[in-house]
């Protein structure tokens, strides 16, 4: 007689298995839907059984805080340096020397407020030859003021290094305003 081999049924483990997976999703589901409302309800109202961020951070006895010392301050006081206006001199500095198109344009600008007077220009080709002098009004400005500004036809200036000098007057105060400039 031959023995019969009996067959076991898996059927089982596959029953298993769906079961397991079921689980799973079903345990998936809850996870994202809790998490979902919880967001929703965390956006329109706030939880009363959460604990604020104050609350969180370790309380700190008053007697342990240091008391800070306010430190004194020195009074700074600020230096701008001589008032330009108050002194005999007029000075100033100049702001633009250069070709533009067929004009040597030169501005200046004055540190002084001066609401007159007028600015003298010579300018002195490299051996210190004198090539070209010219005078214009001084344009006053809300603190500062400047010469209206020197406009010489380059035509009549050759090519090379130029010493600029103006002498600005104004009632009875002079100075004197140097540059230098390339053609």
């Amino acid at each position: 007689m031959v023995a019969r081999r009996r067959k076991r049924s898996k059927k089982w483990i596959s029953w298993l298995l769906i079961l397991i997976l079921a689980i799973a999703a079903a345990v998936m589901i809850y996870l994202v839907w809790d998490n979902y409302f919880n967001d929703d309800k965390k956006k329109t109202a706030p939880n009363e059984t959460e604990t604020p961020a104050e609350q969180l951070q370790p309380e700190i006895k008053e007697e342990e805080k240091t008391p800070e010392k306010p430190e004194e301050k020195e009074d700074i006081t600020q230096y701008d340096g001589d008032n330009p206006n108050t002194g005999d001199t007029l000075s100033g500095v100049v702001t633009y020397a250069g070709v533009n198109g067929d004009k040597l344009m030169i501005r200046v600008n004055i540190n002084q407020y001066l609401s007159g007077g007028n600015c003298s220009l010579r300018l002195l080709y490299e051996n210190d030859v004198n090539m070209h002098e010219e005078m214009v009004e001084i344009v006053d400005s809300a603190s500062t003021s400047t010469c209206a500004g020197f406009d010489v036809p380059a035509q009549k200036l050759s090519s090379g290094h130029y010493s600029i000098i103006i002498n600005v007057t104004s009632g009875d105060k002079t100075g004197t305003i140097n540059g230098e400039v390339n053609i």
